[in-house]
């Protein structure tokens, strides 16, 4: 199908070129903004955000800075400024990148999530990650704010951060997003591990966290599974010692209570009686490998 422009017998609004030059790099959001702020000459971020049904004030408020740093927008200066600091360093920042309009969001998005200003070196450090060294702005905003999360406001702690994110395989704002739900997942594994181990989850080793995380992703195994482990561990309540018993049961293909039971390590009359498992029948069912078990994750 074929298409033609349609005669115009409504009011028009000129468009200025900036906006056509952007097009390539602004998602639909921004450009819905710049046409609003044209028709309307409305710059409230409230209002704009209600009328174009966005998903936040933030999100207006992003467009306009974009904008501005793009020029099709100026910064008033008026007698009362919410934030005079971060707005001055980054017009100091901009004169680095003036044509790149995610500068300006990059400074002012970031000096926002840490809770405080940041020094001139430290926002050409905060720009070179996006100018030097490739990431996205919005992976490295979505890095601020997982670093601001963690109580380490600076920018190093960004940088380093972004190192360990590559290594992950985080590349776009979609990876960060997948990247920071797997962190929060294996987070939340670790409280609950620590909780049935009667330790404080600061406590657990990377070592421990790798493993915790190992049970629930790849061995699929729950937290029933873990209690009736420390049973079998008995006085050797560590992770270690635990991953030793469940790689152990794992390789017979005892991948749940009940079949661990079954196997007669364990009878659930005891449980209940003594909740803690008979000594003998544990080595009988363990001695033949266990030592070559923990030789393995010793050296591992």
């Amino acid at each position: 199908m074929m298409y033609k422009l349609a005669n115009l017998s409504g009011d028009t609004v000129a468009v200025p070129q900036v906006i056509f030059s952007q097009l390539p790099r602004t998602d639909g959001d921004f450009i819905r903004v710049a046409l609003y702020v044209l028709s309307s000459g409305c710059t409230d971020a409230r209002t704009i955000a209600h009328d174009l049904g966005l998903k936040s004030v933030e999100a207006a408020n992003r467009a306009l800075q974009y904008w501005a740093g793009a020029g099709l927008l100026e910064r008033e200066r008026t007698g009362v400024q919410a934030t005079p600091a971060p707005a001055a360093k980054t017009a100091e920042i901009d004169l680095a990148a003036i044509n790149d309009p995610y500068v300006g969001v990059l400074c002012e998005e970031a000096q926002t999530a840490f809770g405080k200003a940041l020094s001139r070196s430290d926002l050409q450090r905060l720009v070179g990650l996006y100018l030097s060294d490739g990431w996205q702005p919005d992976v490295v905003l979505l890095c601020c704010a997982e670093v601001a999360r963690q109580g380490r406001r600076t920018v190093g702690a960004v940088s380093r951060e972004l190192v360990r994110w590559r290594d992950a395989g985080v590349e776009t704002g979609e990876d960060a997003e997948r990247y920071l739900r797997h962190v929060k997942q294996c987070e939340e594994w670790c409280i609950e591990a620590a909780k049935l181990f009667g330790i404080e989850p600061h406590t657990l080793t990377q070592w421990d966290r790798r493993a915790v995380a190992r049970w629930h992703e790849e061995w699929r195994i729950g937290s029933d599974m873990i209690e009736e482990a420390l049973l079998h561990a008995e006085n050797h309540r560590t992770i270690r010692y635990v991953d030793g018993i469940l790689r152990s049961w794992r390789a017979q293909g005892l991948t749940t209570v009940q079949a661990v039971r079954g196997k007669g390590a364990l009878a659930p009359s005891n449980i209940l009686a003594t909740g803690k498992a008979p000594a003998k029948p544990m080595k009988d069912m363990f001695n033949r490998n266990w030592n070559a078990v923990f030789d393995d994750e010793t050296e591992g």
